[in-house]
């Protein structure tokens, strides 16, 4: 059954890792603006909003067509906690499902939320959210202690369990739960996989550095 799900794209004016990470520039582009290039594609979503408390980005949004949410200034500032900033915005909107879409995962392109909507439609009802995640199989240790394997007898790295990490390229839900949660995650999730370069997300500058070497190379090939 398809669904009404609104995108609902976040960007801050300024970033304390990064400088100015979403704006400044990335190859030809900027990670902000190639993000709503991917978007703009995908249209199965029912609509797009860009939610800042910057003027600059609030305007290049509007001239590209899409809706924009005017966000107080306090919920662009690291001392609010994400779960207030979550309920805020998700309570400021209209629409049933949210796909909350980051702009951070440059390497994620249109044909990725398309199949997260399409999955999502599909959904068991058993399930109250999507997640993008990918794969990790490494030797783990939580407090001293190997949580995916045995040390003995050494098992080969091809036969780890894996784990899972959220990538934050795409997570979807109904948005009176993102109100009530306070989060995009609820209690039994269904989990999209993708593979670790798709997912890559922007935190540090080593990460703004390679993922603007692996888009060089991806536009140098047409």
């Amino acid at each position: 059954m398809k669904k009404e799900i609104v995108a609902l794209i976040p960007v801050k004016g300024v970033s304390e890792r990064v400088e100015n990470k979403n704006r400044r520039p990335f190859h030809n582009t900027s990670l902000y603006e190639l993000k709503l290039e991917h978007i703009k594609n995908v249209w199965e979503f029912s609509k797009v909003i860009v939610s800042s408390e910057d003027e600059e980005i609030l305007d290049i949004a509007k001239r590209r067509g899409f809706e924009i949410h005017v966000r107080d200034p306090k919920y662009s500032t690291s001392t609010i906690p994400m779960s207030e900033v979550y309920s805020y915005i998700a309570s400021e909107i209209q629409g049933e499902h949210i796909a909350w879409v980051n702009v951070t995962n440059p390497l994620a392109e249109a044909n990725v939320y398309k199949k997260a909507i399409g999955k999502y439609n599909l959904m068991d009802s058993k399930h109250d959210c999507l997640l993008s995640v990918y794969e990790v199989k490494d030797y783990l240790f939580y407090n001293g202690k190997p949580i995916n394997f045995q040390p003995n007898p050494w098992p080969r790295s091809q036969d780890l369990s894996g784990v899972c990490v959220m990538s934050y390229v795409i997570n979807i839900l109904k948005r009176e739960d993102m109100v009530r949660w306070g989060s995009c995650v609820g209690n039994n999730p269904y989990f999209l996989y993708l593979d670790k370069l798709t997912s890559t997300d922007v935190d540090f500058q080593e990460d703004f550095d390679f993922c603007e070497m692996m888009y060089r190379q991806r536009m140098s090939k047409g």
